[in-house]
């Protein structure tokens, strides 16, 4: 009500006076420290620790590179992280020796001079079975190689593990740039689908057009997913650009099923409001989940089980 209020009051001021500079006199906040991490069992732990963001601020993003990180498993000591940054990353991350462990419980503390000391813990979530899978091409009237889209038919089986359990699923194909000299190509990324119709679970549509959702319906039991794949038939051309030598590999289908931990899904559920709402201007603000003790961000735990379907024709 009093956000409301203040833009009332903001724009009644603007159309009374086209000529005379109003200044909104909000007060200042407080930077903090921004820790994020979705941790998981095929890596070693890695975080990102950077300042958070005002208002009155510029939108560049400030490391926080000379922080103290420290990582705890089920509450001992084990090591203070090193930062490190490759030439082509964008920001670089606090790296450890530790690959997180089902039945452990992690927790790092991040310390800097001025903005005190962040804590955060999380747990490694089970890594799910996928049992069977399938995929098949979808023929269109027209040619597919004309088409702007290109659909697959997909199936996936898994079991889902006792307990409260969380998820989200994307599927994609890799997108190779192609070295026309030496006749070689390289992976470049993925390109993901939108995953439509077919028997699929309540979910959220998170990033990558994933479907998150939770066990709530079928715990303990054998899950099955189908639904249809679809994405542009050659590389995005938002993305690449259409005179540089990408392509877009139609032989497989990639699926990704993350397990997460209930931090973990809380922030991904929390995302999908925000994106869900962003065309929507009479929504209200959406408030992004976080479990970081006085500061910002995620600190929190996923399982990823990979498949690599060969298309049927």
């Amino acid at each position: 009500m009093k956000l409301k209020l203040v833009t009332i009051l903001l724009s009644g001021l603007l159309m009374s006076s086209c000529e005379k500079e109003f200044i909104l006199d909000l007060p200042r906040a407080e930077n903090i420290i921004v820790v994020n991490s979705f941790f998981n069992s095929d890596e070693e732990l890695s975080l990102t620790v950077t300042k958070s963001m005002l208002p009155q601020q510029n939108q560049t993003v400030v490391e926080l590179k000379n922080s103290k990180v420290s990582l705890f498993t089920d509450g001992a000591f084990v090591e203070d992280l090193t930062y490190f940054k490759a030439p082509d990353d964008v920001i670089g991350s606090f790296y450890s020796n530790t690959k997180p462990v089902l039945g452990h419980t992690y927790k790092v503390e991040v310390e800097t001079n001025d903005m005190g000391k962040a804590i955060s813990q999380s747990v490694l979530p089970q890594k799910v079975d996928i049992v069977s899978d399938t995929a098949i091409w979808l023929k269109w009237t027209s040619d597919e190689d004309s088409s702007f889209t290109i659909r697959y038919y997909f199936e996936i089986e898994f079991n889902d593990p006792q307990g409260e359990n969380y998820y989200f699923i994307t599927a994609s194909a890799p997108v190779y740039k192609e070295d026309t000299i030496n006749n070689t190509r390289q992976f470049e990324a993925w390109q993901y689908a939108e995953i439509l119709s077919g028997v699929l679970p309540v979910h959220e549509i998170y990033l990558n057009n994933a479907l998150l959702f939770k066990d709530v319906t079928f715990n303990a039991t054998l899950k099955i997913i189908t639904g249809t794949a679809t994405m542009y038939s050659n590389p995005d051309p938002y993305i690449y650009d259409e005179d540089e030598p990408f392509v877009l590999d139609k032989s497989k289908l990639h699926i990704e099923l993350h397990s997460l931990s209930k931090d973990a899904y809380n922030f991904c559920s929390s995302f999908a409001k925000k994106i869900a709402a962003q065309d929507d201007v009479y929504s209200e603000p959406t408030v992004i989940y976080t479990n970081i003790e006085n500061g910002l961000g995620i600190f929190a735990g996923e399982n990823i089980s990979k498949r690599d379907i060969v298309i049927q024709y």
